[in-house]
């Protein structure tokens, strides 16, 4: 991911049905403070070869100068790579894998957060990727699927690989996303990662990252999610930026933007009011 200003990145949060190239260019367009963006993941498909629509929320262009990582979900190494293998000819520099998805219906499929109690399996995936991938590759995870000791035993095998950063989300898979963040768990996978580390997990306002950057300041990435979509301006005031003159039709602005995009977009009102 690319370096930031203001001494510290902070990223958004893949969103899976929200963040999506539309939201993006919109967002983007208005508010400040973000550095880099991790995309909402799509399925890495099969060796045959992925059809050209799968792509299309990834398409180049359309989200001013902020840079995206794609996220790929997969238990696949084949898949991975042939998916990765278009996603290199649009230019990205760098893939992020999902380690983390908690919903059961990934995770009962060994995808996600699933495969995280699999230490095994995901040595043997890394194996076959890292090798043969162009773009930089890192990884999304969470502590565990049920046991925070789950990524204290999986660290050992992701630090054989050379991963571009691990964003640690503090919470277990079976959480999803509620209950406190375990910053103690936390604390015991970062000490234990040698690649640069990204937090991630209720990054809801200043005070919180003034508490998280002195109990952690070996961590220079920060990963913002669903409160920087109920406060748009926070990513702004996290970096220290001056505030927007006119919020108010800045708001406006943005929501009419988006709404003519998903128009254009989706086929009929309700999918666009539904968004």
């Amino acid at each position: 991911m690319e370096a930031s200003t203001g001494g510290f990145r902070l990223i958004l949060a893949p969103l899976h049905g929200v963040t999506g190239k539309a939201f993006r260019a919109a967002y983007f367009a208005r508010f400040r403070g973000i550095d880099s963006c991790v995309a909402p993941f799509i399925l890495a498909a099969g060796v045959k070869g992925p059809k050209p629509t799968h792509f299309r929320e990834l398409e180049p262009g359309g989200q001013a100068d902020i840079p995206l990582v794609p996220q790929l979900l997969a238990d696949d190494a084949e898949a991975f790579l042939a998916t990765a293998a278009v996603l290199q000819s649009y230019g990205y520099r760098e893939l992020d894998w999902n380690l983390g998805c908690p919903y059961p219906m990934v995770a009962n499929k060994g995808r996600g957060s699933g495969l995280l109690p699999h230490p095994d399996r995901v040595e043997r995936f890394l194996e076959r990727v890292s090798p043969r991938l162009g773009p930089a590759l890192s990884v999304k995870v969470r502590l565990g699927r049920e046991s925070p000791d789950e990524l204290v035993a999986l660290m050992p095998v992701l630090a054989r690989f050379p991963l571009a950063s691990v964003t640690i989300h503090a919470r277990l898979g079976i959480q999803m996303y509620s209950g406190e963040v375990d910053l103690e768990g936390f604390a015991r996978a970062a000490e234990l990662c040698p690649h640069p580390v990204v937090y991630n997990g209720d990054l809801r306002d200043e005070a919180t990252l003034a508490r998280l950057r002195a109990r952690f300041p070996a961590v220079n990435g920060w990963m913002v999610g669903r409160w920087a979509l109920y406060d748009p301006f926070l990513p702004a005031r996290l970096k220290g930026l001056d505030p927007d003159p006119d919020p108010s039709a800045t708001l406006r602005d943005f929501h009419d933007d988006l709404y003519a995009r998903y128009r254009e977009a989706l086929s009929g009102p309700g999918h666009v009011l539904s968004k």
